[in-house]
Formats: structure tokens, sequence, C-alpha cells
């Protein structure tokens, strides 16, 4: 008897269609419903967003930050700071005179820390009201609080001698109260004798307490500038 002939399958385990053509595999998609459809097998693609423009600066460089802080008027500043300093001066050197014990031999002086604060924070708040915040004008108040607080203690010490005489020509009479010399005589006539009596009653606390006065200038413009 005869048998069918069958032809052999190709390898690779796909079944010839008729013609003798292979049959294409099956997407995973359409043969089990599974896996993410690929761009290429007939399926459409999902939109895209469209990309936003990126905003170009000329010469590749970001626009320069605004000016932070309040303007100011450096002239009128450093002109109000100047006064302050000859004011701060004189209160500085009339508070040293009105505690120093001038009945003593010799006068006793009292030093003091805060005399020195203050003068530097009401400079600094001068510069920092009108100047803005301008660091050059940081530096010019805190070089004016360093000079208020040397010439107050200078003149103070002037009106210590001149309190030191009066007491001393109470004491002995006969018309020595007419050669007393008064504070702006000493200070002025009589700069170089006041500035050696000075700095032999100076020691390192009496500049220790002078630098206080332009840290306070400096620490006070910053934090008026900055609000």
């Amino acid at each position: 008897m005869s048998q069918n002939w069958q032809q052999p399958q190709q390898p690779g385990g796909y079944p010839q269609q008729p013609g003798g053509y292979p049959q294409q595999p099956v997407p995973p998609q359409q043969a089990g419903g599974y896996g993410t459809p690929q761009p290429g097998y007939g399926y459409p693609q999902a939109p895209q967003q469209p990309q936003q423009p990126q905003p170009q600066y000329g010469g590749g460089f970001p626009p320069p930050a605004p000016p932070v802080g309040r303007p100011g008027n450096p002239m009128l500043a450093v002109g109000a700071a100047i006064v302050a300093t000859l004011v701060g001066a004189f209160l500085y050197a009339f508070l040293l005179s009105a505690m120093a014990d001038t009945d003593k031999t010799p006068p006793e002086v009292t030093q003091f820390a805060y005399a020195g604060v203050v003068v530097g924070a009401l400079i600094g708040l001068a510069v920092a009201k009108l100047g803005g915040r301008n660091t050059g004008l940081w530096v010019v108040g805190a070089v004016l609080a360093l000079a208020a607080v040397f010439l107050g203690e200078l003149y103070g010490y002037a009106m210590i001698l001149h309190d030191v005489m009066s007491n001393y020509a109470d004491k002995i009479g006969g018309g020595a109260s007419s050669q007393v010399l008064s504070s702006n005589e000493i200070f002025f006539d009589h700069f170089s004798d006041l500035w050696k009596s000075w700095k032999e009653d100076s020691d390192a606390l009496t500049y220790i307490f002078m630098a206080l006065a332009p840290v306070a200038a400096v620490s006070t413009a910053y934090r008026i500038s900055n609000r």
C-alpha cells in the first residue's frame, strides 16, 4: 500500500505555509496578550510633550542680580558720622571726668567699656541709616568710632587735670585759682603734656575698651543695613 508522504519540517520550529514559505513568527502581544506594544508593529506611538524653549542670555551668562539693601547718600552719611563722632567724644569725656575721683592723689580714673560701645553704635547707626548698605562707609564708621573714643579719653583727662588743679588751688588759696588752666587750654595749648600723662596712666584694659568702639560701629551698621 502506498503511504501519504509528508514533507519534513524546517529547523527552527516554524511551520511552513502552503507554497513552501516559512511562517512568520507571531508577536508576543498577539500571541498571549502580554507585553508592551513596541514601535514598528503597527501600534500608534504615544504623543510626546512639546519642549519648553529655554531662555537664552546674551554671552552665555545670566543677568546680574539686583542690588540688595536700601540706597543711601554717602556724603550725608559721612557728615552725620563726623557730627556723631564729635558729640560722642564729648559725652565720653564728660562721663570719664564725672566718674573720676579727683580728691585723691593721684586721682583715681574709672575705666568702662560700655561708653565706647555706645559711641561706636551711635556712629554705626548714622552710617547705616544715611549711607545704606555700603561696606566702605562701615570702615569709615569704624575709624571715626576709634577716633571718638581716643579724643574722648584725651579730653576727659584734660577735664580731670583741670579739676585736680582747681582743688589744689582752693586748698592753697592766695589767688591761685586765677592761674588754673581750663580744659580747652590743657587740650589745645599743652597737648604734648596731656598726651604724656595719658600714656603713663593707660594700661592694656584702656586699649581693649577703645577697640570695642569700632567693633560696635561695624556690627551696628551691618545689622541696620540688612533689615
